[in-house]
């Protein structure tokens, strides 16, 4: 009975999930366009190395190789979250971002294993609030050079691992991929303007076991279900609940 109780609390008072934000969308697609930034940013070819933090949030839409593995969301970045420095080292963030940058790298490649979207997060948000991150593997390398294409990513939130390493090949392309629920507290998120959460993609290349050189990327996001506290009327209905079940049981002795 109380485990029955427990999980109707959760699913009353879990509300829908709100996507925070998206980097592309589910379009099997990577569009150049100068539209803007978030889900109509431009998927321009990767440069093939890894900057250091906290790399530029203007990254130009006018030529490949021309962005970097850090793509910003408008905001102000002034604190750098304990997770982000124990995983990342420390660095100076770059204050504050006027507009979503336009371009971000469109996949791994060769040493270019890491895509890092930073973002603030609104202050309404709890440490108890569920969170998942979302991303569609659009393509790789295959050909005859190329006997077991295959391409690992993982997937972190403030330098905590959030899902494991997925194994993409041919036949997992063009599917969505999801983290189990994971509190923004657990992955130490910090509220409010100034706060430079990052969410990184990391790649993990078989280049050299006959894996492929490269994966594209369709889009991420980030989808946060806010976890409120239990009101009167959600106790009231539990309490009933309680006492519904209390009957049934009686009535089975």
């Amino acid at each position: 009975m109380k485990h029955t109780l427990f999980c109707f609390l959760i699913a009353a008072s879990t509300s829908h999930a709100a996507s925070v934000w998206s980097v592309g969308v589910d379009d099997n697609d990577w569009p150049v366009n100068g539209i803007g930034g978030g889900p109509d940013a431009d998927f321009l070819q990767e440069n093939g190395s890894i900057n250091a933090l906290p790399g530029s949030p203007i990254s130009p839409s006018t030529a490949p190789q021309t962005s970097d593995n850090d793509y910003y969301f408008a905001g102000s970045y002034t604190l750098v979250p304990s997770g982000v420095e124990s995983f990342y080292g420390a660095y100076t963030p770059v204050g504050t971002v006027a507009s979503d940058e336009t371009a971000w790298e469109r996949a791994f490649a060769g040493g270019d294993n890491d895509l890092r979207i930073h973002f603030n997060l609104g202050n309404t948000f709890q440490p108890g609030d569920l969170a998942t991150i979302s991303f569609d593997p659009f393509n790789l390398h295959t050909g005859g050079d190329v006997p077991d294409s295959r391409y690992g990513i993982e997937l972190y939130f403030n330098g905590v691992l959030v899902r494991s390493e997925q194994v993409i090949r041919p036949g997992d392309l063009n599917k969505t991929y999801t983290s189990d629920p994971f509190t923004l507290g657990s992955v130490g998120a910090v509220t409010g303007s100034g706060a430079d959460n990052i969410v990184s993609l990391r790649g993990i290349s078989y280049s050299n076991a006959g894996g492929g050189a490269w994966m594209g990327i369709d889009y991420v996001k980030l989808d946060v279900t806010p976890i409120p506290e239990p009101g009167s009327a959600l106790l009231a209905s539990a309490a009933a609940l309680g006492a519904a079940l209390s009957r049934r049981r009686s009535r089975k002795a």
